[in-house]
């Protein structure tokens, strides 16, 4: 099979899945779109998952609920594209296949090679079905908390996300993936889990797919309100190909940037103006830049380069922050927002927020 054709699976029974999701990737040999009738045929919402072959809390989710034989309330479009990704030797451990384009930065033209490929038929097949909503299951590569993101700032979106997660990043920033087709007659909604090793990442998932398949409704606010953690028009730290990136407790004269191991202690927190960030060696400012929704540097805006150090220059919430230096270099080290606190849709106080 092509790794750019996506076979269409439809009503598959629970005897037939197999055992492990390893196993259910062999068997489905390639990138498909399974169809499960719901008690309301007349409607349907989509999810997507394993868009990234490494990322598979909601890849276990799936797999597990279709084990189950539950059907859910409307039918179901259930994308699962980056199989040849996550079978490739070592299993689970590639984000994309060496060589190709991430496949989360190929929804918009042109649409070149496989991953283009694989992503214009997702959007046909999308035009065909109508969904009413998607939702689209990742991982980060840190031990992250988990959080949503939209590209839409309404009841809707916010209802999707508040399924999994009270964390919300609403960003202006578009970089070709999934979640920026969404419409407001169309939400699309970005679940990231947490952490692609941590057992608490699958659990959040399970649930929170349980209750998106399961639920007559999924685009509308509990009448009794919810508390939100809302972060607005991020900013992302890139870095070039070539940029030289390590995790330690103290600078590397090798490197052009050395992290901090303690730095994801600040995944959504709040640091102040003056907070030690970075150490950065001579060609580091050359080789990094740091991004707003219109493609500007805005590095000086935020940060405060003194010397060899790198220092908030304002009060921040930063997330995403990675520990893997391969992601780094290949996409961005870390996302950053202007500090903007708590934020209450129709309902109750920060005490209501809860833990995940």
């Amino acid at each position: 099979m092509p790794d750019d054709s996506i076979t269409i699976l439809r009503d598959p029974a629970p005897a037939d899945i197999a055992r492990t999701p390893q196993e259910f990737l062999r068997q489905l040999d390639g990138p498909t779109l399974i169809i499960v009738q719901g008690r309301d045929p007349s409607r349907c919402r989509a999810l997507s998952t394993l868009l990234h072959g490494n990322e598979l809390s909601g890849l276990k989710a799936v797999h597990g609920w279709l084990r189950n034989g539950e059907q859910p309330a409307i039918t179901l479009l259930c994308f699962i594209l980056s199989v040849s990704a996550a079978l490739e030797p070592p299993l689970f451990s590639w984000r994309q296949l060496p060589g190709e384009r991430d496949l989360n930065r190929c929804f918009r033209p042109p649409f070149d090679g496989k991953p283009g490929r694989l992503a214009e038929q997702t959007l046909t097949l999308l035009d065909k079905y109508r969904p009413e909503c998607l939702i689209d299951i990742h991982n980060t590569s840190g031990m992250n908390p988990p959080f949503g993101v939209v590209t839409h700032e309404d009841p809707a979106h916010e209802a999707l996300v508040a399924l999994f997660t009270r964390r919300l990043i609403i960003t202006d920033i578009r970089l070709g993936a999934l979640m920026e087709i969404s419409r407001l007659d169309f939400p699309v909604a970005t679940i990231e889990c947490g952490g692609n090793r941590d057992p608490a990442a699958d659990r959040l998932a399970v649930e929170g797919v349980w209750r998106f398949l399961q639920a007559e409704q999924v685009l509308q606010l509990p009448p009794a309100g919810l508390h939100m953690d809302l972060y607005h028009h991020p900013v992302r730290l890139e870095l070039a190909p070539e940029t030289k990136l390590t995790f330690a407790d103290e600078p590397d004269p090798a490197a052009d940037i050395t992290v901090p191991r303690h730095l994801e202690r600040y995944n959504f927190g709040l640091v102040d103006s003056g907070t030690f960030l970075f150490w950065l060696g001579p060609r580091a400012r050359s080789r990094m830049c740091l991004r707003d929704a219109a493609g500007a540097d805005v590095l000086p805006q935020f940060f405060d380069v003194q010397g060899q150090r790198l220092y908030a220059a304002q009060p921040l919430k930063l997330f995403m922050v990675t520990d893997n230096p391969l992601i780094a270099c290949s996409d961005c080290l870390l996302y950053a927002a202007p500090e903007t606190g708590h934020s209450v849709i129709n309902g109750p106080g920060p005490s209501e927020l809860p833990d995940n």
